[in-house]
């Protein structure tokens, strides 16, 4: 709650990194032209009482623009400059970015 995150959820059974991505990023966002151009971040934290595995998958979105599709959970989806991103991130999506920008894809803390 109150934090900025990247767009996720959990794995549904039988789906791949790939598609569990491309059906988040649609279902949160609106937006349906996705390429998934590779895994950026695997990590394994025990954070807010929980015990997150969170993969980061780079995406490339050919078309449209974000919208709110869940505004009863989320509010003030917008693209961000990478140099300039709200402080207050949801810890797991921070390591993505963090992992993503210093090219290192699995740590552990």
């Amino acid at each position: 709650a109150s934090t900025f995150m990247l767009p996720g959820g959990h794995v549904e059974h039988g789906e791949t990194f790939e598609e569990t991505a491309r059906r988040e990023v649609e279902e949160e966002t609106g937006l349906k032209d996705i390429t998934i151009i590779k895994l950026v971040s695997l990590s394994n934290e025990v954070v807010y009482e929980k015990h997150y595995v969170t993969i980061g998958m780079l995406a490339e979105s050919l078309s449209g623009e974000p919208i709110n599709t869940e505004p009863n959970v989320s509010k003030n989806w917008k693209w961000y400059d990478i140099e300039n991103l709200p402080e207050n991130m949801f810890l797991p999506s921070k390591k993505v970015l963090e992992n993503w920008l210093a090219g290192t894809v699995y740590s552990d803390a």
